[in-house]
């Protein structure tokens, strides 16, 4: 099991993706803070966002984050980078391009991944809002491939969605990637939220966490993904304020990671979002961090520490 985790170094509410004043990044807390998680496990993966194209909702604060992902690379620690589609027109050769670079990009850090596209089964600001999303993600999954393939880059390719797992939307993204290329996937990504989007009650936290990994590999198989294609969860998290206290952050990350890490799935990877709160004084939705926006760690810090630690011996 890989794990790891996005800093969290945004001047946004990231769900909205709406600007907000937010305290600004210390690069040098933020690779101390990363060490710490990665303790002695010989990899990690640093998780950063680039968009192509203005935004089919243009949001500000969707910038590139982090803005040097190279600054948090070496020592095991690789990038893994998500090449967002926001294109206001379809640009299937333009994306592609993009993706190559991208490639490029993180084989110059040291070798990760690269996602092609975010969430394209989302509506705005997500790339599913975007026009053309299915198509340029069959071009750019076929350009990263070949770019990786003739420069011998240590770098995965994979796609993402988020939450329950819909065949229409499977079979769609397979269908424009093409049965070929579908097979040469490296991972197959999910974005899980638990409890965070659709109220939960936690006890049920684990048999829902098994459901969704067992739904998502059923649903993906019959769309053409081999089978024996990893699942990476390439995002996940809990958010605090007011009334989600940072002790049941703490308790949510750590069952939901247990199930997820139990699971028959054939998940390799798991990244936490995110590191740090953008502002933690704002609403929950700029507090998915489980450090608070001055560094300080919350009882969630410790915990997924020690979920790292435990998977290392």
């Amino acid at each position: 099991m890989i794990f790891g985790i996005w800093p969290g170094a945004v001047a946004a509410d990231l769900v909205s993706l709406q600007p907000l004043d937010c305290p600004p990044e210390d690069t040098g807390k933020t690779l101390a803070a990363l060490r710490q998680l990665q303790g002695t496990t010989a990899e990690f993966y640093v998780r950063a966002y680039r968009h192509f194209g203005e935004g089919a909702r243009p949001a500000p604060g969707a910038g590139p984050t982090p803005r040097w992902p190279g600054l948090y690379a070496g020592e095991g620690r690789m990038i893994d980078l998500v090449a967002c589609y926001q294109s206001t027109a379809p640009d299937p050769r333009g994306f592609a391009d993009f993706v190559r670079q991208s490639v490029r990009d993180v084989a110059a850090w040291g070798g990760g991944k690269v996602q092609v596209g975010e969430e394209l089964n989302m509506p705005a600001p997500l790339d599913g809002g975007s026009p053309g999303c299915f198509e340029a993600a069959g071009a750019a999954v076929a350009a990263a491939l070949d770019e990786r393939d003739r420069h011998g880059a240590p770098v995965l390719i994979g796609v993402n969605a988020a939450g329950m797992p819909d065949p229409a939307f499977w079979n769609h993204l397979t269908s424009a990637i093409g049965p070929r290329n579908t097979g040469r996937l490296d991972y197959i990504g999910l974005d899980a939220f638990p409890d965070v989007f659709q109220p939960l009650p936690h006890e049920k936290l684990p048999a829902a966490v098994t459901f969704l990994l067992r739904r998502l590999r059923a649903v993906i198989t019959e769309a053409g993904v081999p089978q024996a294609t990893p699942i990476h969860v390439t995002e996940t998290g809990w958010p605090t304020d007011d009334r989600r206290a940072e002790s049941t952050q703490a308790h949510v990350l750590t069952a939901v990671a247990a199930a997820a890490l139990a699971s028959d799935a054939g998940v390799q990877a798991y990244e936490w979002f995110g590191l740090r709160d953008g502002n933690t004084s704002a609403a929950w939705t700029a507090r998915f961090g489980v450090l608070r926006d001055d560094y300080a760690p919350k009882p969630a810090f410790t915990a997924i520490q020690r979920i790292i630690a435990d998977q290392t011996r």
